[in-house]
């Protein structure tokens, strides 16, 4: 039995639990235990369990005495814990950890037995004001130029292969045949696929193949700088044999009615499709810009409100992001290692590369799921039923679960547009359409 329980807050969103057992539970747990022991102990001397509780306790008295009360302590930390404020809950991946064990045994026959356990709990804080802030976020305009270079994707998307008579140029994908004629032909390749000025060729081969027609062959002889790629080919002259197998073009449709309709049933026009084309280009912008706005709101309120998540917090999000980045790859987690290892560096520093990342992400976690408490959004039957999906296969209890873990998760899915809704965005860096998308250009540093 529990005589008493305190908790005591420490650093890091972690809290020490000291729990003080009655004297007279501990001796009922190791009477019973005891007792049990003295069924089934053999004692020279002594048919089984007819050895006197004495003798037994003299043999093995300490050792009973040790299993029994861990054992106590074990079982009331469950009922402390269960008993606890949600606050003081411990986390699911945080194990509490007894302290101080080494004093604890050997334990003194009628006698209260305190104890003490430390684990990791959410972080508390308060919310810092989300509501009524103004920060910057970028804005774009789409050009006539975004719409033109989105429908010239489209068209060459809907390219036909074609052969053609006429010999190569520029952009045309020829199969080649090619070989060394004056050293090993380690090199060498046979119905390689080649677009001219696009694909790598190992004797960079695009100018020899312009001007050449299907059934076509020549020689030509490259001198290969000293700095080569290959140090097997550095500075030196190789003669090389090529055969032009097939020579094709890209089919790219004409920009009229007939492809308008071709791209989607609700074109009728060129006008149709450069209209269609331009609001799609408008609902990725508007998208992408809700993601950044987003973004900022939520940058701002984690330099508010910085929060420290636990240690055991983060190790689970690290090793959950680990698991991932090995099947996102085909791998397991041994051949991870390995891999990793060949490169002299450990999967625990890989991790620790993204510990930065994974504590602002649960600072911004910790700072939504405050705000869906705080407001305590309605959620329609609806709503949770269309999030739920299919739940024909579940059973009565599963259904239930799901329905409550979903109502949580739609609750939380209407933060974002709250804040973006309840907050104000000043104009920021005017971005191109691709900018936004795809990010800005890096510029190069020009080499010395």
């Amino acid at each position: 039995m529990i005589a008493d329980k305190q908790i005591k807050e420490s650093e890091n969103s972690s809290v020490e639990l000291s729990i003080t057992l009655t004297a007279q539970s501990v001796e009922d747990a190791y009477k019973a235990l005891i007792t049990k022991y003295a069924k089934d102990i053999v004692i020279k001397g002594f048919r089984k369990g007819k050895a006197p509780i004495k003798l037994i306790e003299s043999k093995f008295g300490e050792e009973i005495r040790n299993e029994s009360t861990y054992k106590l302590l074990e079982d009331d930390l469950k009922v402390a814990l269960d008993d606890v404020e949600d606050k003081y809950k411990p986390l699911p991946y945080s194990t509490p950890v007894l302290q101080n064990e080494d004093s604890l045994s050997p334990f003194t026959p009628n006698t209260d037995v305190t104890y003490s356990v430390v684990y990791d709990v959410l972080p508390q804080f308060e919310a810092p004001e989300y509501k009524g802030l103004s920060v910057e976020a970028p804005t774009v305009s789409i050009k006539k130029a975004d719409v033109d270079a989105e429908i010239e994707k489209l068209r060459n998307q809907n390219a036909l292969i074609v052969s053609k008579d006429e010999p190569a140029k520029d952009g045309d994908i020829v199969t080649i045949d090619f070989a060394e004629l004056n050293s090993e032909g380690k090199n060498d390749r046979n119905d390689f696929t080649v677009t001219i000025g696009t694909t790598p060729t190992f004797f960079n081969l695009d100018e020899d193949l312009i001007g050449m027609s299907a059934g076509d062959e020549k020689t030509v002889t490259k001198e290969l700088a000293a700095d080569f790629a290959d140090a097997d080919y550095a500075g030196k002259t190789v003669e090389i044999k090529i055969t032009m197998k097939a020579v094709k073009f890209n089919d790219v449709p004409e920009l009229d009615d007939d492809f308008a309709q071709d791209v989607s049933e609700d074109y009728e026009t060129v006008k149709d499709l450069v209209a269609g084309t331009k609001k799609a280009l408008k609902e990725r912008a508007d998208s992408k810009l809700k993601e950044l706005k987003f973004k900022a709101i939520t940058d701002a309120l984690v330099e508010k409100c910085p929060i420290v998540a636990p240690k055991s917090m983060v190790d689970y999000q690290a090793d959950q992001q680990l698991q991932n980045f090995a099947q996102n790859n085909g791998m397991d987690l041994d051949t991870l290692s390995k891999i990793f290892g060949m490169q002299g560096q450990s999967l625990d520093q890989l991790k620790e590369t993204w510990t930065p990342m994974i504590q602002k992400q649960l600072n911004v976690d910790l700072i939504l799921e405050k705000i869906k408490e705080t407001e305590n959004f309605e959620v329609t039957d609806e709503e949770v039923t269309e999030a739920m999906g299919d739940t024909s296969s579940y059973t009565p209890e599963q259904v239930e679960y799901v329905k409550d873990y979903m109502t949580e998760q739609v609750k939380l899915s209407k933060v974002n547009d709250f804040l973006i809704d309840n907050n104000t965005f000043t104009k920021g860096k005017a971005l191109s359409y691709d900018e936004l998308m795809n990010g800005p250009a890096v510029e190069e540093t020009p080499a010395e």
